[in-house]
C-alpha cells in the first residue's frame, strides 16, 4: 500500500517539476493552479468529508447483513453518484462565477483564461467522487492496494501532457508568461491531460471491485435502508468541510494578490505538495489501514482497542514526521532546487519549511478525526475545524500587512499553528469519548526521534554547505540533496535504533525484506 503511494508521490514530484518548467510560478501559473484545484475544492466541499466520514464505518457495519452489505452499498453508491453528477453539471454552468470567487482580482484576459481552464477541469468533480467512493468500498472490504496505486496512473497521463506541452513551447515557462500568451491548443493540452488522468484514476478501480466479487447494481430505493444515521454524520462532515474550504478561499485570495517573482498560489501548491509527501507515504497509508480496524472496534465499543490503535498510529507516524520536520531545515532548499530550479528555492521553499513545522500536528489531527468518524461522530471534528479555520484565517489575513517577500512564511505558519491548536484540542475532547489515552510511550518515542533527527541534521549541514560552495545551480542542489539526504537517513536510522525506537524496524523491515528478495532473484 505504501509502495503505491510512494510511486504516485514520486511521479507527482516529476509532474510538479515539469509544470514549473512549463509555465513557471508567476501569474499564469497562479491562474492555472487556482482553476485546476477548483474540482478538488468543490468535491471536498460537497462530498469528500462526507465520504470519508460515512462510507467505511457504514459499509463495515453492513457487511454483517445477510447479503454481505450489497443492498446497502448499492443504495449508498447510487445516491452519491446521482448527487455527484448533478453537482458537476451545476458548477460547470457557473464556471466564471466559481473561478472569480477564488481569484477576485481576475478581469479581462485573466478571467477568460481562468474560466476556460475551469470548464475543462470541473468534470474532475465527478471522477474525484467516483475514485473516493470505489476506493472506500474497497477499504471497507480490506482491499487497500489499488486505491493507493491508481493516482500513479493519473500522474503518468498528466506527465505525458506536460512533456507534450514542453515540446510544443520550449523555454516558454522560463520567462514568466503572461495570461495573454495562451492559445487553445496549449490550454487543452495542459488542462485536458490533467482531467483525463483523474478519469483513468477513478475508472480503473472497477477492476478490483469486480475481482473482489462486488457487482454494483443501481438502486434508487433510498428509504428504509438505514441511511438516517449516515445522513446525520454526513451533515456534520459537510459543515466541517465548508469551514475548511472557507479558510482555503481566504488563503487563495490572499496568495493571488502576489505578482510575478513573489510566493503566490502556484508556489504554495508546490510547497504543499512537498509538505504532503511524508504525510501521504506514512500517515495516510497507516490511517487507511487503521481506520477499518478502529471502525470495527468502535462498532462494538471496544475503547481499549481503539486507544491502542491510536497510540500505535501516533508512534509510527512520528518515524516519518519528526525527521522530515528537522530535515526540511537542512535539505529543504536543495530539494526545491533539484525539483524546480534554484530560482524557485525561496518562493517554494519558504512555504514548505514553515508548513513542515506542523507536520506532526497535522498527523495528529488526521488520526484524531478518524477515531471520531469510527464512532460515527462527525460533530466533534466539526468543532475541531472551527478552531482550525478561525486561527488560520486570522493569521493568513494578517499576512496582507507583511512584505510580499515573506508571504510564504506567514501563510505556512498559519497552517502550522492552526493544526497544532486543532490537534491538541481534539485530542483532549477525544479522551472524553474513549477514556484517558496513556501517551507516555508516544512522548518517549517523539523525544528519541527528535534527538536522532537533530544529530543527523547537525552531521549533514557541513555536507550541504560544502556542496553549495563547490557547485552551483541545479547540479549543486542535486548533489547536496543526494549526499546530504543519504547521510541524514543513515545517521537518523542508526541513532534511532541506538535509542531503542522499535517503530523504526516496524516501518523499515518490510522495505529491507523486499529489497533482499529482489537482490536474490
Amino acid at each position: 500500500m505504501a509502495s503505491g503511494t510512494l510511486v504516485s508521490r514520486v511521479l507527482g514530484m516529476v509532474r510538479a517539476s515539469l509544470q514549473v518548467a512549463a509555465i513557471g510560478t508567476g501569474v499564469s501559473a497562479n491562474v492555472w493552479s487556482t482553476a485546476n484545484t477548483l474540482p478538488n475544492i468543490i468535491y471536498l466541499l460537497l462530498a469528500g468529508g462526507v465520504i470519508n466520514a460515512v462510507l467505511v464505518p457504514q459499509i463495515t457495519k453492513s457487511l454483517r447483513h445477510a447479503d454481505g452489505g450489497k443492498a446497502y452499498t448499492d443504495r449508498l453508491l447510487t445516491l452519491a453518484m446521482t448527487l455527484l453528477v448533478i453537482v458537476t453539471v451545476i458548477f460547470m454552468a457557473a464556471a466564471p462565477l466559481v473561478y472569480r470567487m477564488y481569484d477576485t482580482r481576475a478581469t479581462g484576459d485573466r478571467l477568460e483564461l481562468g474560466t476556460t481552464f475551469a470548464l475543462i477541469c470541473l468534470p474532475q468533480i465527478l471522477f474525484y467522487g467516483l475514485y473516493a467512493l470505489f476506493g472506500q468500498v474497497l477499504n471497507a472490504r480490506g482491499r487497500f492496494g489499488w486505491f493507493m496505486w491508481s493516482p500513479a496512473l493519473a500522474n503518468v497521463i498528466a506527465i505525458a501532457g506536460l512533456v507534450a506541452f514542453l515540446a510544443k513551447t520550449p523555454g516558454w515557462g522560463a520567462h514568466g508568461p503572461e495570461v495573454t500568451g495562451w492559445d487553445s491548443s496549449m490550454v487543452w493540452l495542459l488542462a485536458g491531460s490533467a482531467t483525463l488522468g483523474i478519469v483513468v484514476q477513478a475508472v480503473c478501480l472497477v477492476v478490483p471491485l469486480w475481482r473482489d466479487g462486488y457487482r454494483f447494481t443501481p438502486s434508487f430505493q433510498w428509504r428504509g435502508v438505514g441511511l438516517g444515521s449516515a445522513s446525520k454524520v454526513a451533515l456534520w462532515a459537510f459543515a466541517a468541510v465548508i469551514l475548511q474550504q472557507l479558510g482555503l478561499l481566504i488563503t487563495t485570495n490572499v496568495l493571488n494578490t502576489q505578482g510575478n517573482g513573489e510566493p503566490g498560489k502556484a508556489a504554495q501548491e508546490q510547497g504543499f505538495l512537498l509538505f504532503m509527501l511524508p504525510h501521504s507515504l506514512v500517515t495516510v497509508s497507516l490511517v487507511t489501514a487503521l481506520f477499518t480496524a478502529m471502525a470495527r472496534a468502535a462498532n462494538v465499543r471496544n475503547h481499549a482497542l481503539v486507544r491502542r490503535d491510536l497510540r500505535q498510529g501516533l508512534r509510527l507516524t512520528a518515524v516519518a514526521t519528526v525527521p522530515c520536520t528537522v530535515g526540511a531545515f537542512v535539505l529543504g532548499y536543495p530539494l526545491v532546487g533539484s525539483l524546480f530550479g534554484v530560482s524557485q528555492q525561496w518562493a517554494i521553499g519558504s512555504f514548505m519549511i514553515s508548513m513542515m513545522l506542523g507536520l506532526s500536528a497535522f498527523g495528529l489531527c488526521v488520526l484524531v478525526q478518524r477515531v471520531f468518524y469510527a464512532y460515527e461522530d462527525a460533530k466533534t471534528p466539526f468543532k475541531m475545524q472551527v478552531v482550525c479555520t478561525i486561527v488560520a484565517a486570522v493569521i493568513t489575513l494578517g499576512c496582507l500587512f507583511i512584505p510580499d517577500h515573506y508571504m510564504g512564511i506567514g501563510v505556512g505558519l498559519s497552517l502550522t499553528i492552526s493544526n497544532l491548536a486543532q490537534g491538541l484540542i481534539g485530542f483532549r475532547w477525544l479522551q472524553r469519548k474513549v477514556g484517558r489515552v496513556m501517551i507516555h510511550d508516544v512522548i518517549r518515542t517523539y523525544v528519541r526521534l527528535l534527538v536522532a533527527s537533530v544529530i543527523a541534521g547537525v552531521v549533514t549541514v557541513p555536507v550541504v554547505l560544502g556542496c553549495d560552495l563547490v557547485l552551483s545551480g541545479r547540479l549543486g542542489a542535486i548533489v547536496a540533496l543526494v549526499l546530504g539526504g543519504s547521510l541524514f537517513l543513515v545517521v537518523y536510522v542508526y541513532f534511532s535504533r541506538r535509542l531503542h525506537v522499535r517503530e523504526i524496524d516496524d516501518l523499515v523491515s518490510p522495505v529491507t525484506r523486499r529489497l533482499g528478495r529482489l537482490a536474490r532473484r
